[in-house]
Formats: C-alpha cells, structure tokens, sequence
C-alpha cells in the first residue's frame, strides 16, 4: 500500500514549502493539493493556485510524486490545461500525477460568469473532459471537434510517444464516473460520499468503499478491464481519527489494504484550519507504519 498526504494550498510558500519538504523527507509515496479557485470554508481566506504550487514543490522535493486531488472541467479547458501538465511532469522528472474529478457547484463552477451546469451536463463535460486530455498526452498532434471542447493539430509533448502519459487519477463514486476511471484512469480515487457535493464535505468509511470497489470491479469486468489493473485510493480527507496514534493509523491502513486498496492518504494539513497533524504520530508512521505497508510486491500499476 502506497501512503500519500493532502497539503491545502493555503499558506504562502515560505511556510509551505516546509510542509512539502517533511513529506518528501519521511518517505511518503505521494503529496497532493486541491486545484480550486476558492474553496468551502475558506473563502475570502488565503488560498494559491494548484498547479504553480505543485511547480514549486517539484523543485523543493526529490522522490515524492505530486498530484492535484483534483482537477476539473470547471474552471479547465483540456488544451492550455494539458500543457501545464506535461510542464509540470517536466519539472518534477516524471513525478506528476493527473487527478481528475467532475467538480461540483459553488464558487468554482460560478467562477466564470457561466451559470451552474446541470448534473447530466457536468458528466457530459467530464467525459469529454477525460477523453480529451487522455489523448492530448498521448499524441503527438491532436485534433478533436466535440460537443463542449475542441483541439485542432495541437502539439502539446512532441514527446508524447516515446514516454509514458502522465498517470490519471479520477475520482468517481457513481457508476458514470466510473465507468470514465475504468476507461482512462490508472488509479480511481473515492473520499466517500456526501448528500451536498460542494456544500457537505464528504465522509468515508471501509463499508461505502467495500462497496464502490465491488461497483468498480464489475464496471472494468463489463468494458473488460482486469480490475487488479487500476490502483484504488482512499482519501480521508474529513478523517482527522486516523491520526491519533501510530496504532490508529496502522489500523485503519491495513483493514483498507484488506479489502484491495492500494493508496491512502490522509491530511497532513486540516480543512477548517491552519493547524497542522502532530508531529510525534507523523514521525512515527513515518518510520514504524510505512515499511510495514511497502507496496513491492503488489501486483498494481506503479
């Protein structure tokens, strides 16, 4: 199981870039940021850009990989957006993970002056949205006439087809969505469920995900794809319980591990404040949990 951290963007980077160095010090396999305009209980209240942010932690970490958890159609059109991605992949040498999700209502989806989209047409626009990025990274000359976005011969990685794409991640809880993850996605990512997307910050426990794993299976099973081929993380982002103590943590982990999740990760900084996860716990995940979870021998995606 691959251990990972979310880091708000809501500091300025002389005191951030510390946060970015400790995860990267202490051997966690990924760091990620939100990528919203504004967000929830923080508007009005400092909050960075996600994609300069991950720029900046790229040339401040070694071997962490960076992801934004998540990306999405709201505020992005898939061309300008693929080149910020092959940008940052560049100067992270090829740590940069790609998280993408549907969004939801509220600032970001007003940001623009467009009215809110309904939920038939933000799926809509998401499906495109993934479609039309997947292929950006994969080719090297795109063109693309759809219903909501358009390429034509746009060169984003003239380098395309002699590296790797950049890694997805798509965040689904509904059967739409994944179906989008089992089509594009190396890793599809839950944080649970809420009756408000946008407004009710989401929770999650093992049941919800034992679950959503069993839909996602049959999902890959029907558009045949071997479900062991796409990585599933969890994202605790309300879940400030896993952190109480190094035998919490190690818990929790393993009875996710259990039921065949491969990625965790929780907050190292909190949703509703500054504060930061303690120290003590953080050390001792660090150097008595995260051997114990070393994902060397699953059989997953790396």
């Amino acid at each position: 199981m691959r251990i990972g951290v979310r880091i708000l963007p809501s500091e300025s980077w002389k005191i951030a870039q510390r946060t970015w160095r400790l995860a990267d010090q202490m051997g966690f396999d990924h760091a990620w940021t939100y990528d919203h305009v504004a967000w929830r209980e923080r508007i009005g209240q400092t909050w960075f850009a996600a994609m300069p942010t991950l720029a900046a932690a790229a040339g401040v970490t070694e071997r962490i990989r960076l992801g934004t958890l998540v990306s999405s159609p709201n505020f992005r059109h898939p061309v300008p957006f693929a080149k910020e991605i092959v940008t940052l992949d560049d100067l992270s040498s090829g740590r940069f993970i790609l998280g993408l999700g549907a969004g939801s209502g509220g600032v970001d989806a007003e940001t623009l002056g467009n009215e809110p989209w309904s939920i038939a047409e933000r799926f809509r626009r998401f499906n495109e949205f993934v479609e039309l990025t997947d292929k950006l990274l994969r080719t090297s000359i795109t063109d693309h006439s759809g219903r909501y976005y358009g390429a034509k011969r746009v060169c984003i990685d003239p380098s395309s087809q002699a590296r790797a794409r950049v890694p997805i991640a798509v965040a689904a809880t509904g059967r739409k969505g994944m179906k989008t993850a089992a089509r594009y996605a190396d890793i599809w990512v839950t944080n649970g469920y809420s009756s408000k997307p946008g407004v009710i910050a989401p929770c999650v426990d093992p049941s919800l995900v034992q679950y959503q794993i069993g839909e996602l299976s049959r999902i890959c099973e029907e558009q045949n794809r071997d479900p062991i081929s796409i990585r599933k993380l969890v994202h605790l982002g309300q879940d400030r319980s896993v952190l109480e103590s190094r035998e919490v943590f190690a818990k929790t982990a393993i009875q996710y591990r259990d039921m065949g999740v491969t990625d965790l990760v929780f907050p190292l900084t909190h949703e509703t404040s500054s504060a930061h996860a303690d120290m003590k716990v953080l050390e001792q995940i660090a150097t008595d949990v995260l051997p114990q979870l070393s994902p060397k021998n699953e059989r997953v995606p790396s």
